[in-house]
């Protein structure tokens, strides 16, 4: 019994893992980030799963939910359809390539002796001797558990991924997002962004930066480190924070609801230097949104 609770809570393990990498995966790549490229603790990756699974519902959102009690029950009812079929198909292909084999064993043992080389005959017996594959020798229990463990596992990143990308969406629209707004302070000229507290109107001093990639993509980013709510006609941008580790903040700016559904936002890592020092404020939401 012990043997069979080990087993059963090491497969379960593996499928929290599982579960959790591809959720991360499906987010981050939203974001443009390559999960393996993130320092994430590994028990995140087993405590993701019941966002997965279970969703948001102290929101009231229990769309996640019925994703998963709907993906549970067409799996039940698929699986004792799917597995007879398997098995089928295990048996012909196997025995389209007994008869290929059987064939090209005698076409190739009637060229051997042709050269009278006893030896290399007995030896090219022997090969396609135990070539043979034979359905009837089949563990048709193994083959049974080997369908079942890959159609969890379909369906498992089929939940990973849907989830990963809806929440990744929802995070990125500023109206929908659960992230902290994030403000950063840093000193003069430590960052090629931000401006002045008392003087938002003075452009970035950039003459001691340089630049490798897209010019535009910063401009745009200039025109957007701050909010002036002051100005009516001013976009307004809420910058939220992504996630943070060792000393690296990912940030990036929201995006607007009636932004195109095929763009996701920009993200700027802010790596803390030696000796560089930065505040950085966070909150539930943006100032004067109440």
């Amino acid at each position: 019994m012990l043997g069979k609770t080990a087993g059963l809570l090491s497969f379960l393990g593996i499928g929290l893992y599982f579960t959790g990498w591809i959720y991360r995966w499906a987010y981050f790549s939203y974001f443009q980030l390559e999960v393996t490229s993130l320092d994430l603790p590994f028990e995140s990756f087993l405590i993701v799963p019941i966002q997965v699974f279970f969703g948001n519902l102290s929101r009231g959102d229990f769309s996640t939910l019925f994703r998963t009690l709907w993906t549970a029950i067409a799996s039940f009812i698929l699986l004792p359809i799917i597995i007879p079929i398997i098995f089928n198909l295990i048996k012909f292909s196997t025995q389209k390539l007994d008869k290929f084999i059987n064939k090209l064993g005698w076409k190739l043992l009637g060229w051997i002796g042709k050269i009278k080389r006893p030896k290399i005959t007995r030896n090219i017996q022997s090969f396609f001797y135990f070539a043979e594959i034979n359905y009837q020798d089949y563990d048709q229990a193994l083959i049974k558990e080997i369908v079942i463990i890959f159609w969890l596992l379909m369906t498992l990143f089929f939940l990973g991924k849907t989830q990963g990308n809806l929440d990744a969406i929802q995070d990125a629209y500023n109206e929908t997002s659960s992230l902290p707004v994030v403000t950063l302070i840093t000193p003069e000229n430590q960052l090629p962004l931000g401006r002045k507290i008392r003087d938002l109107t003075d452009n970035p001093n950039i003459s001691n930066f340089r630049i490798i990639g897209d010019i535009e993509l910063y401009k745009k980013l200039l025109e957007r480190d701050y909010n002036n709510k002051t100005d009516p006609d001013f976009p307004q941008v809420i910058w939220r924070l992504l996630f943070d580790t060792n000393g690296q903040y990912y940030i990036f700016p929201s995006l607007p609801k009636n932004a195109p559904s095929n763009v996701s936002p920009p993200v700027v890592v802010i790596q803390q230097s030696d000796g560089g020092e930065y505040t950085i404020i966070l909150s539930p939401e943006a100032a004067g949104n109440n």
